[in-house]
């Protein structure tokens, strides 16, 4: 089975749809199929990285149906806000099967599978009428597309709760807004915290960054880490966005307060705090200085509070959703 993804990653875009798309060509690739990835060539991109894990990759510079057809897939999958049905019946007469993994919900789709692994008041009416009759639909967090290793530590995971002493404090891989270095400021003069500071290697402010972490007795800065799971298995709590990282600390029982620093953050967020699943403070752009201290000492403080996230975050995900997805895959083809 031969399987070509249409997915960004840039410094507006963030790099968490290319990511969670490699997760699935590795679970694909593990099951015997062939992936290969379609990326803009755009500031940011992480071209060199699908390339370095094995997965042919061609910089694009425009759309064009063409290039899908090129490569003769068996299965489509796209992670793009700004494609929709229309592009997607151009590449459906060469392509099988077609999978859209979206969170939007905001135009139509013309699809074999529906990927949304995000968890919102309406997830089961977010679609309707936006997709064919024939579309199977893969809702909520129970099929999120989670690494390996995450399962793995979980496996492992023997959690003491405890007062928060030990934080992870991540923004993404790119961090436009610099909410690293906010935090950082907000966090000074606490000498009794363990900090694992986790940015990517084209973070651009690693070296403001580099110096407030020098200045922390107990901190440690992680440049593009291949030990998430293992730092949040070790963390008592979690500072950071929303996103795609929220079902791995869900997957590891790590409590979060959370800072939306996109728009398409907001609304699970909002969900999943008024479920007491994580700590959501508000928009990047709304939080003054002393209201970011403020909310980290209550967060830092609420011990019951975290424990209540850390119980219902493991209950919603347990790190196998990739192969839930990859499975659906093959069904549909009859593999």
């Amino acid at each position: 089975m031969r399987v070509v993804f249409r997915v960004d990653a840039s410094l507006d875009i963030g790099t968490g749809h290319l990511m969670r798309c490699m997760t699935l060509a590795d679970e694909l690739h593990h099951r015997g199929a062939m992936a290969a990835f379609l990326c803009r060539d755009l500031p940011g991109n992480l071209i060199e990285l699908t390339r370095s894990r094995g997965f042919e990759t061609e910089a694009i510079a425009h759309e064009d149906p063409a290039q899908v057809a090129r490569l003769r897939p068996d299965w489509v999958v796209v992670d793009h806000y700004g494609l929709g049905s229309a592009w997607e019946r151009a590449v459906r007469p060469d392509a099988r099967k077609i999978l859209v993994i979206d969170d939007l919900a905001d135009r139509e789709h013309d699809c074999d599978l529906l990927l949304d692994q995000n968890l919102n008041e309406d997830m089961e009416q977010r679609y309707a009428s936006r997709l064919p009759a024939h579309c199977r639909q893969l809702i909520g967090p129970h099929y999120a597309l989670l690494r390996p290793e995450f399962a793995e530590a979980r496996a492992r995971l023997s959690r003491v709760r405890k007062p928060a002493s030990r934080l992870v404090i991540s923004f993404g891989g790119i961090d436009a807004t610099n909410e690293t270095t906010r935090v950082l400021n907000a966090l000074a003069n606490l000498p009794a915290l363990s900090l694992d500071v986790v940015i990517g290697p084209g973070h651009p402010n690693r070296g403001e960054i580099q110096a407030l972490v020098s200045q922390h007795p107990g901190a440690t800065l992680h440049i593009g880490t291949n030990r998430m799971a293992a730092l949040m298995s070790e963390a008592d709590a979690f500072v950071g966005a929303g996103g795609s990282t929220t079902w791995e600390r869900f997957c590891l029982g790590l409590p979060s307060l959370v800072i939306a620093v996109a728009d398409n953050q907001v609304a699970t967020a909002r969900h999943l705090s008024k479920l007491g699943a994580i700590e959501y403070i508000g928009r990047q752009s709304d939080l003054t200085p002393a209201g970011l201290r403020a909310a980290l000492l209550r967060f830092l403080a609420d011990h019951e509070g975290r424990t209540r996230m850390a119980e219902l975050g493991m209950k919603l995900v347990d790190g196998l959703g990739a192969r839930r997805v990859a499975q659906a895959m093959l069904d549909l083809t009859g593999a």
